[in-house]
C-alpha cells in the first residue's frame, strides 16, 4: 500500500516523498545486514549439520573393496594373478545406546546455538535501539539550541535599538553577543553529535543513513509494567536466551556423559559379507580355482581394559555438569540483578521526566514574564539572560529525561528479551 502511495505522488507531482525511518526499520535493517547476525546464522547451521551427521549410526554402512595380486614363483618359474571383489553391510544392533545418546546431545547442542544466535539478535535489537534514541536525543538538543540562538539574536536586536535610544548601557549589549557567541559554539557542538549519532547509527545498522532522513519520534511515553517484579522474574527467567542455552548445553553435557558409559557395555554387528574371486585382473563366476562366498555373521566386542580411559573421560564429565549447574544458578542471580537495575532506571527515569516537564513550564513562565518586564523597562537584560538560561537549561533536562525513559524501557525489554 505504501509503495502504491508513493508511486501516485510521483506520478502526479513528480517530487519523490520522504518517510521518516521508524526503529521497528532501523531493527529490520540491521537484523538483514548486520555481520555478527550471518556469523551466528551460520554457527547455528553448523551445529545443525552436526545434529545431523549423529543420526549416521542408525543407518547401515556398506563397503566396497577390490584386491589384485601378482606374485612370481622364481623356483618354479610361474606367475600367479589374484583378484578378489567383495561387498559388506555392517549395522548396529547395539552399542550400550552411546549412539542414541550422542544424537541427543548433538540436538541440544543445536537448540543451543539457536538461542545464541536469538541471544545476538536480541542484544543487536537493543544496541539499535539506543544508537536510534541517542540520535533522537541529538536531533532534539539541536533543536533546541536553534531556539536559544533565536531568542538571542531577538533579544540582540532589542539591545542594539535600546542603545541607540540611550536606554542601556553598551555592556549590557556586549552580555548580548558574549551569550549569543556561548550559544552558537554549543549549537555547533551539537551538530556535530548529531552527525556522529549518525554514523554510529549506521554503523549498527549496517548501511549508510541519508543525511537528509529524518528519524521518526515516538508519539507516546513508555509505561510502567504492570506485572509485580516476581511475575517478571519468572517471565525472564522462561525468556532469557542465554539461560536457555546454558540448560541445552547441561542436558547436552549430561547425554554425552551417558554416551560416553556406553562404552563399559558390549558391542554387537549384524554383518552380511559378498566376494568373488577369480585368477585374473577380473574375478569371474565361472573361475574353476574359485568360487563366491557369501556370510552373514553376528559380531560382539567387549573391551574390558582401555587404561583407564573411559573412568577418567566420565569424571571429567561429571565436573564438567557440577560446573555448569553452578553457572546456571548465577547466571539466573546476574538476571535478576538486571531486572532490579532496569526497573530502578525505569522509575528514576519516569519521575525526572516529570520533574523536568514542570520545569520547563515554570523557565517559560519566568522568561516570558521577564522579558514584558524588559519590555517594560523594569528587567534588566542580565535578568532576561538568567531566564533564557534558565529555559535552555530546563529545555535539555526534559529531552534528556524524555529519552533516558525511553532507553530504560528498551533496556527493560531486552531484559525480559520481548
Amino acid at each position: 500500500m505504501r509503495s502504491f502511495f508513493l508511486l501516485l505522488i510521483i506520478s502526479l507531482t513528480g517530487v519523490l516523498p520522504t518517510f521518516a525511518l521508524t526503529m521497528d526499520e532501523a531493527v529490520q535493517r540491521a537484523l538483514t545486514n548486520n555481520p555478527k547476525i550471518m556469523q551466528y546464522k551460520a554457527l547455528e547451521q553448523a551445529s545443525l549439520a552436526r545434529a545431523n551427521k549423529s543420526e549416521a549410526p542408525f543407518w547401515p554402512s556398506l563397503s566396497v573393496s577390490y584386491l589384485y595380486t601378482n606374485s612370481d614363483d622364481k623356483k618354479g618359474y610361474a606367475t600367479f594373478d589374484q583378484s578378489s571383489v567383495s561387498a559388506s553391510a555392517r549395522y548396529n544392533l547395539f552399542n550400550g545406546a552411546s549412539d542414541w545418546f550422542r544424537m541427543t546431545e548433538g540436538d541440544y547442542r543445536a537448540d543451543a546455538a539457536s538461542d545464541l544466535l536469538n541471544s545476538t539478535t536480541a542484544d543487536i535489537v537493543l544496541e539499535v535501539q539506543k544508537a536510534f534514541i541517542n540520535h533522537l536525543r541529538a536531533q532534539r538538543n539541536v533543536s533546541t539550541e536553534q531556539m536559544s540562538v533565536e531568542l538571542l539574536e531577538r533579544q540582540r536586536k532589542n539591545s542594539e535599538l535600546r542603545l541607540r535610544e540611550g536606554l542601556i548601557a553598551r555592556n549590557d549589549l556586549l552580555r548580548v553577543e558574549v551569550e549569543l557567541a556561548s550559544t552558537k559554539q554549543r549549537l555547533l557542538r551539537a551538530e556535530g553529535n548529531l552527525r556522529i549519532a549518525g554514523k554510529v547509527l549506521a554503523q549498527v545498522i549496517g548501511q549508510p543513513i541519508n543525511e537528509e532522513e529524518d528519524l521518526e519520534d515516538f508519539e507516546n511515553t513508555p509505561t510502567s509494567p504492570a506485572a509485580s517484579e516476581h511475575e517478571l522474574r519468572t517471565e525472564m527467567l522462561a525468556a532469557r536466551s542465554e539461560l536457555r542455552y546454558l540448560q541445552n548445553q547441561l542436558a547436552a553435557d549430561t547425554s554425552g556423559r551417558k554416551a560416553v558409559r556406553g562404552d563399559l557395555l558390549p558391542d554387537i554387528n549384524v554383518v552380511v559379507n559378498y566376494g568373488e574371486f577369480g585368477n585374473g585382473i577380473y574375478p569371474e563366476n565361472g573361475d574353476i580355482d574359485y568360487d563366491s562366498d557369501k556370510r552373514t555373521m553376528v559380531e560382539a566386542s567387549w573391551t574390558l581394559f582401555s587404561g583407564f580411559d573411559t573412568r577418567y573421560e566420565l569424571a571429567s564429565r561429571k565436573h564438567e555438569i557440577s560446573a555448569k549447574r553452578r553457572e546456571i544458578k548465577v547466571t539466573e542471580d546476574l538476571l535478576t540483578l538486571q531486572l532490579q537495575e532496569a526497573l530502578e532506571e525505569l522509575r528514576v527515569a519516569r519521575g525526572n521526566l516529570e520533574t523536568a516537564r514542570t520545569a520547563v513550564a515554570h523557565a517559560e513562565e519566568n522568561y516570558r514574564v521577564n522579558e514584558n518586564r524588559y519590555k517594560a523597562r523594569v528587567a534588566t537584560t542580565v535578568d532576561l539572560l538568567d531566564a533564557q538560561e534558565f529555559l535552555t537549561r530546563a529545555r535539555n533536562e526534559q529531552i534528556k529525561a524524555l529519552y533516558d525513559l525511553s532507553l530504560a524501557a528498551a533496556v527493560l525489554d531486552r531484559v525480559l528479551e520481548r
